[in-house]
């Protein structure tokens, strides 16, 4: 009776280990997958001279495509910015960027942010800088209390830096 009890008792334990390990690999399978959608490359020159004007792109893809893929629609309105400063150093938080309206650029479809008119007046070691913010409004067809239509929003925000190297003309000659 004895060895029945610790046996029991033994397969118990065990089967409450083994289904909490289970449930750890799960979660950490659900994490890795949370946003295995995105993708974001910087279409933009590495080397750049001081004074010249560039343009470039930033390709993305987001999960929210699966909500919509058009830009600001009616029903599911989507709106895609890029707020950004070049800096010397990439150790500026995110609130900095959220303070600043003249640096940005609004995404053209859901797939691309255009970069135009970039030019950089010093040479050295600069970063383009900032924050990406999709952004989704979905308004439903039910009302409120008040008889007002509803709405949800749903934004990601993903921190984009990409280092540029700005050389004098004579020196790239």
């Amino acid at each position: 009776m004895v060895l029945f009890k610790t046996i029991t008792l033994l397969s118990v334990v065990i089967c409450l280990v083994s289904c909490k390990e289970e449930l750890k690999n799960t979660d950490k399978n659900i994490e890795e997958t949370k946003f295995k959608e995105l993708e974001i490359t910087i279409d933009f020159p590495d080397t750049v001279y001081v004074g010249t004007y560039y343009n470039g792109k930033i390709n993305y893809k987001n999960d929210l495509d699966t909500i919509t893929t058009k830009l600001l629609d009616t029903k599911k309105n989507r709106f895609i910015q890029f707020v950004f400063s070049v800096t010397k150093d990439i150790n500026q938080d995110d609130e900095h960027f959220k303070k600043i309206d003249k640096d940005t650029f609004i995404a053209e479809t859901n797939r691309m942010i255009p970069l135009y008119n970039m030019r950089f007046n010093k040479a050295g070691i600069r970063y383009i800088n900032g924050i990406i913010t999709d952004e989704v409004s979905i308004t439903n067809v039910s009302k409120n209390k008040k008889g007002e239509l509803m709405s949800r929003v749903i934004t990601d925000e993903f921190r984009v830096t990409h280092k540029v190297v700005v050389v004098e003309e004579k020196e790239m000659k």
